[in-house]
């Protein structure tokens, strides 16, 4: 079953925009794998992956478009199963329910599997559709490309000699910029507020709204 990116962030799909983006910030916050403290490497690695699908969330439902296509898609995964489940009647499904007629089995064994078998059929049509979609998902350029932020409001972000955004920064270098807002997927119809700047990361696919130099270092 594909990835339900409302059930990440915990809100419903009628949510409005400051709603998601609300949800995110608290979800990051929450499950940011530098709050763990002292905690074993698979724990960890299950907070990084908790992490990666929290940013994912975010990155598809903080964009408009990407949002658009989305729901979209949610929608028709929703009727298809919807169609197959309204095809396989609870009849078929019975037990008890009498064969059709012509339809004989002697073998008591042999009934019960036939009977049985729709369900390992939508079982078989539910796995098909698992692993397609997976597969979809990760085979996606911008997946791939797309790097993993985890820096939040208020925290500082590294800008390299390139001018984007290279990666987290303690917030006392004289390289750092503070972060007013973001990570914010490209092509979103967000603005930076007046007082901020707009810096990308290197990929391109993710902008900041950062405070510039001076007024990062007095505050």
């Amino acid at each position: 079953m594909p990835i339900d990116h409302y059930a990440t962030l915990g809100i419903e799909p009628s949510a409005e925009y400051e709603t998601i983006r609300q949800a995110w910030v608290a979800a990051a916050r929450s499950h940011h794998p530098d709050v763990l403290g002292e905690v074993s490497e698979d724990e960890r690695r299950s907070a990084e992956r908790q992490m990666h699908a929290i940013n994912e969330a975010w990155r598809i439902l903080g964009s408009q478009e990407l949002k658009s296509t989305y729901d979209k898609e949610r929608d028709r995964n929703n009727e298809d199963s919807a169609s197959v489940e309204e095809t396989w009647s609870e009849d078929w499904f019975d037990l008890d329910a009498v064969d059709p007629p012509g339809f004989e089995v002697g073998n008591p064994l042999v009934a019960t599997v036939l009977r049985v078998l729709p369900w390992l059929v939508v079982g078989a049509i539910g796995v098909g559709i698992f692993v397609l979609s997976a597969f979809a998902t990760n085979s996606r350029p911008e997946r791939w490309d797309n790097p993993n932020p985890r820096t939040l409001p208020e925290e500082c972000v590294l800008i390299g000699e390139n001018g984007r955004v290279e990666g987290d920064a303690n917030c006392d270098d004289d390289a750092a910029r503070r972060v007013e807002r973001g990570p914010i997927a490209e092509g979103s119809p967000q603005k930076c507020p007046v007082s901020t700047e707009k810096v990308t990361t290197r990929d391109e696919l993710e902008f900041y709204c950062l405070i510039p130099s001076k007024q990062a270092g007095s505050s």
